[in-house]
């Protein structure tokens, strides 16, 4: 036998069949919090057994929406790596790591005397790149 939570009310017990037919009628949802006998506390009914074959329900907009900008760069934070410093830091933050290390090591490497032309390759490149490493563009 189960029970349910249904807003801050407590239902039950009622039979797996009983609680499939309110999944179905929508009158409880997957993120119901359930309960049993054997079980420490209320879980999900997404993490039961009466979740076995059931279909998962698509995101949210909401939550779609976040996850697709959750990893999309900032242009002005691009540019102002490049223009400010030349060193090829930009590039890492955009997940071009080759560039970077280039673009780093002979600035290193020629002692900063090579810093010049990595700083005009960087003025070039905030001019012109527009997507990152993954070839999402800038935001």
């Amino acid at each position: 036998m189960w029970y349910y939570q249904q807003g801050t009310e407590r239902k039950g017990p009622v039979d797996e069949a009983t609680i499939r037919s309110l999944i179905s009628g929508g009158v409880i949802s997957i993120d119901t919090l359930v309960w049993t006998e054997g079980m420490p506390s209320w879980v999900a009914l997404q993490q039961t057994s009466l979740a076995a074959g059931m279909p998962v329900p698509p995101p949210s907009p909401a939550a779609f929406h976040a996850a697709a900008n959750a990893n999309v760069k900032d242009r002005v934070t691009y540019v102002l790596l490049a223009v400010l410093l030349g060193l090829g830091i930009h590039n890492f933050y955009a997940g071009y790591n080759t560039k970077g290390i280039i673009q780093l090591l002979v600035s290193i490497l020629t002692c900063g005397l090579g810093w010049i032309f990595m700083w005009i390759w960087a003025i070039i490149e905030a001019c012109t790149v527009t997507k990152d490493a993954n070839g999402v563009a800038f935001k």
